[in-house]
């Protein structure tokens, strides 16, 4: 495994120069002064018809830049996060992210990658402080990343429509009233040389696209056998959580990774059973599999209830628990597994 990090994808000189004189008009209109967060805009990319969803960053003062979230994963996320916190969407959170951004930081938080494009092209930041563009791509389970060519042409696609949508929402500040949540607005493809107007948006419903990476664990025959022959403790509870853990990154391939850790932990005392960390690159369902187990082997016993957080894991375990004769519980709260969580991920943070 490599110990330092791969170089960026090769961008072309003239695309870079392109990128910055869009990020540059985009900046100038300054949309996070009307728009909020959760007032998102449908795109279809104009090649291959794929659904987009563009959000501008900066209303709440803090993070400026926009964000076009992409693929089943990436509209899946936001999606659900519209719906479920439309005033307040959760964009610190990588669990299921699948995006490019641009972000507009001060220059000493640039890399020395992004200074040197930069300089190639020749770009000057109009005025002080967080006015330096930042392109960036974020997959499940990766860290962001240095943008490639496809991804940089995807930028020129997206980035001057959501800045002509930007000038509509100023012109029209009751553009979302009355609308229904998950109703998102559309914009045509493409673009009338002319301003857009409200009659130009195609306003329809979203639902989020089902999750591939959450479907049944398959154990093999050999797991199965060697789980049937522990022994059962029908009173014991265990909890166990499969999540992305913070403090706990490495490379893989060169490129930085979150780690995925699975924990089992004894319900009642809260000591800690089983811990395994894998590459948050891993579908989280098959982590989780793959590590209830381990920890379940690991333990030498079969309890009689598992508890959960949540729903989201229990179509991936729910198969494997009552093939082994396991009760499978989601649960609100799990307070143990939550300390252990915490502890686990200061004690990586602290030994960085």
């Amino acid at each position: 495994m490599p110990t330092k990090l791969a170089p960026p994808p090769p961008v072309a000189p003239e695309t870079w120069c392109e990128l910055f004189a869009a990020a540059a008009a985009f900046a100038a209109s300054k949309p996070w002064e009307t728009i909020y967060d959760c007032e998102v805009v449908g795109l279809t990319d104009p090649v291959t018809g794929e659904t987009r969803i563009g959000c501008v960053l900066g209303n709440a003062g803090q993070v400026f830049g926009a964000v076009f979230y992409r693929r089943p994963a990436g509209l899946r996320w936001i999606l659900s996060v519209l719906q479920e916190a439309p005033d307040e969407p959760d964009l610190a959170s990588a669990e299921g992210i699948d995006c490019l951004k641009l972000e507009f930081m001060s220059k000493r938080e640039l890399t020395q990658e992004d200074l040197k494009v930069l300089k190639t092209a020749g770009f000057k930041a109009a005025g002080r402080g967080a006015v330096w563009p930042q392109f960036r791509s974020a997959e499940p389970g990766w860290h962001p990343w240095f943008i490639n060519q496809a991804e940089a042409e995807q930028f020129l696609a997206d980035l001057p429509r959501l800045t002509a949508f930007c000038g509509l929402r100023r012109a029209q500040p009751d553009l979302f009233a009355g609308r229904a949540l998950g109703e998102i607005p559309f914009l045509p493809s493409p673009l009338p040389d002319r301003l857009l107007r409200p009659d130009d948006l195609d306003w329809h419903p979203l639902i989020p696209p089902p999750s591939s990476d959450l479907a049944p664990f398959q154990a093999t025959d050999e797991q199965i056998t060697q789980l049937r022959a522990l022994p059962p403790v029908p009173s014991a509870a265990y909890e166990f959580e499969c999540t992305l853990l913070p403090g706990g990154s490495f490379l893989e391939n060169g490129r930085p990774c979150y780690g995925r850790v699975s924990l089992l932990v004894e319900h009642r005392r809260g000591l800690v059973l089983g811990c395994e960390v894998s590459s948050g690159a891993v579908a989280p369902g098959e982590s989780a599999g793959r590590g209830l187990v381990k920890a379940l082997l690991g333990n030498g016993f079969l309890p009689g209830k598992l508890l959960i957080r949540g729903v989201r894991l229990e179509p991936v375990l729910a198969p494997l628990c009552a093939t082994v004769g396991i009760q499978l519980k989601p649960a609100v709260r799990l307070p143990a597994l939550e300390e252990a969580t915490a502890s686990l991920s200061e004690h990586m943070r602290a030994s960085r």
